[in-house]
């Protein structure tokens, strides 16, 4: 009897169809031992094709029945095979496919089979191996697409994964970090921050370093770090830039000139060039002849500038730190001078304006060219929230209660006009100033100061009611002195600021200020020796000229009662000072390593303009950890010095 097999459509639990084998049709005859016709007999299968991926793996059709079927296939192909599973009801055609490693797809035929019936053809494909090629193979930033000067081209690490690039170039865009990159690879695409970024279209920030991320069709991926050292863009320290209407040659004419002045760290204290113009000139005394040159800024009203809001004021200053290539001595002191001259302590007399100069970095632009990496900081004047003595001017005269104070005096070795009576030592009286004074005022500060001398000098200076006390803040000068023996400065005479109080007879010192020469930076030949690690400073004469007669301190250092004063307050403050010294090389150069390669590449680590500075250092690491030798070496003198 032949048995004839049909198409029947049958629609699965998920509602897609399963194919059915076409076979002939012809009458069914009845079973000849019990005259009943046999009963239709079918097959299907779930589907006619497996898509396999790359990778390969295992895949199941379910054939009903299974037990009529036969299967069959290229076993040449090597690639996939195909079985029924007995006893499976449900995906019992198992199909076996191996990794395709070739990029390109292929394919193979599953025959199954029963008597009287056509093939059902079952179509294995695979897709081809996805690349794993991830790739970067170049990377810049074009000029004319972003608006820059030049265009852009990184140093590629491939090793290392690393590109880096320095553009010292002002960027004329209201968006400046947000540059437009070119590349090459091989791979399925290039990422940022899972942004796709498409070659010469794409506007990525380059503000800080980011991770650029180029992604494989496997999806394997290869991370590259981009860093672009642009003092404009980089979030490291506020950015100064300055526009003058002329060069800027001299320290006495103010020069016209627009500004731009913002901060990553604040949005209070900005300028705009469309503020205003700044009056810009030149300032310093021996940094002044320097290549890398300081500068004096007047604003056209009271500011605070990004941030610095201990004070408002028109006048602050840059400070260029051409002699110390640590960059970092002025700002060290400042650190120093602010744990000892602490009004919280209660430690000196309430009459004392205890007063640091701020210390903020900032790069610097002139014009459109990158200037280097100055610290901007107070301009030493009589202000409230700087050096707040009283008001004193020429309208007041002789009054005898107005004329005891206030006074500012520095002793300048430079531009000092007056002397003091006795020692001849050089001053500037700073306060009031020469264009706004009456004569009998200065008259009134000089005669002080000489009693001030003829009392340090006399038989009693000891005294603590006639002597040197009557006439010098004893706790200001002791932290005066314990700030630049312990910096090691070499400048103690010069840049030495003092003022006096009205209805308060005695100077005080302060505050600190100029100590780039400090840690060892100053190699002229003073009146001793210089030895920083052996003697005080007072006694390497406080570098003056033979005409100076430079011992006011060696006189005091005589008085054995105000030296133990001196040890007693270096014994509570010494581990602070170190601690704060060390915190800050652990920390600062880290916090604006990119304006300080910057400034190098405009004013080269190994170039020294200036006689007097002290360069042993042949690598900026170096010099951080030369200074870092010498706190703790002239912290541990100053254990036995301070007795």
């Amino acid at each position: 009897m032949k048995i004839y097999y049909k198409i029947l459509a049958l629609l699965s639990a998920v509602a897609f169809i399963f194919p059915v084998v076409s076979c002939q049709e012809e009458k069914l005859e009845p079973d000849p031992e019990s005259g009943e016709e046999q009963p239709e007999l079918n097959f299907t299968v779930s589907s006619d094709k497996i898509e396999a991926e790359a990778q390969g793996g295992e895949y199941y059709l379910t054939v009903t029945p299974a037990d009529i079927v036969r299967v069959s296939y290229d076993k040449d192909a090597e690639w996939f095979t195909a079985g029924l599973l007995i006893g499976a009801e449900t995906e019992n055609l198992k199909i076996s496919v191996k990794p395709n490693e070739d990029k390109e797809s292929r394919s193979g035929e599953v025959t199954l089979s029963a008597e009287g019936c056509d093939d059902f053809i079952v179509i294995v494909t695979q897709s081809g191996a996805l690349s794993g090629e991830c790739e970067l193979l170049s990377f810049g930033i074009d000029a004319s697409a972003n608006g820059l000067d030049t265009s852009i081209k990184f140093d590629f690490d491939k090793a290392a994964g690393t590109l880096d690039a320095m553009y010292l170039k002002w960027i004329d865009k209201s968006d400046p970090e947000m540059l437009v990159p070119v590349f090459d690879f091989t791979g399925a695409g290039v990422y940022v921050n899972d942004q796709e970024v498409i070659s010469g279209k794409t506007a990525v920030s380059f503000a800080e370093d980011f991770t650029l991320v180029v992604k494989a069709e496997n999806g394997d991926s290869k991370e590259y770090t981009v860093s672009l050292n642009c003092p404009q863009i980089n979030t490291e320290l506020p950015v100064l830039r300055l526009q003058p209407e002329r060069e800027i040659v001299d320290k006495e004419n103010y020069v016209n000139t627009k500004v731009t002045l913002y901060s990553p760290f604040t949005d209070s204290g900005w300028w705009s060039p469309d503020d205003e113009p700044v009056e810009v000139r030149g300032r310093g005394n021996s940094t002044w002849i320097l290549p890398k040159k300081p500068y004096r800024l007047k604003f056209p009203e009271k500011v605070s500038p990004i941030g610095l809001d201990h004070t408002k004021a028109k006048s602050w200053v840059i400070l260029a730190h051409d002699m110390d290539k640590s960059l970092l001595r002025n700002h060290l002191a400042f650190a120093v001078s602010r744990i000892l001259f602490n009004p919280s302590e209660g430690y000196h007399d309430p009459s004392a304006i205890l007063f640091t100069p701020c210390s903020q970095f900032v790069n610097v632009y002139m014009n459109d060219e990158y200037h280097g990496l100055y610290q901007m900081s107070d301009h030493m004047e009589q202000r409230e929230g700087r050096i707040a003595v009283e008001e004193l001017t020429d309208k007041d005269g002789a009054d005898p209660e107005k004329i005891t104070g206030g006074y500012i005096v520095e002793t300048d070795l430079h531009e000092g006009n007056h002397f003091s009576p006795r020692k001849g030592i050089k001053m500037s009286y700073k306060y009031p100033d020469d264009e706004e004074y009456d004569p009998a005022q200065y008259e009134y500060i000089t005669n002080f100061i000489g009693q001030m001398e003829a009392a340090l000098y006399s038989s009693d200076f000891k005294d603590p009611q006639n002597g040197w006390r009557k006439y010098l803040d004893e706790k200001t000068l002791i932290d005066f002195i314990i700030v630049k023996e312990f910096c090691g400065d070499l400048d103690g005479y010069t840049s030495t600021y003092m003022y006096k109080r009205r209805g308060v007879d005695k100077l005080f010192f302060g505050p600190i200020w100029d100590v780039d020469k400090g840690w060892d930076n100053d190699k002229r030949i003073p009146h001793y020796e210089y030895q920083p690690k052996s003697s005080l400073m007072m006694f390497a004469g406080f570098w003056m000229p033979a005409y100076v007669q430079y011992d006011w301190f060696q006189r005091l250092w005589d008085d054995e009662t105000f030296r133990q004063d001196v040890s007693q307050r270096w014994n509570s403050v010494r581990d602070r000072l170190v601690s704060e010294v060390n915190s800050i090389l652990n920390t600062q150069p880290e916090a604006m390593k990119k304006a300080i390669e910057a400034n190098f590449e405009v004013w080269p680590f190994y170039y020294q303009a200036s006689e007097e500075a002290n360069m042993p250092a042949e690598t900026y690491p170096e010099e951080i950890e030369r200074i870092r030798q010498l706190t703790d070496t002239r912290a541990d003198l100053l254990d036995d010095l301070f007795r």
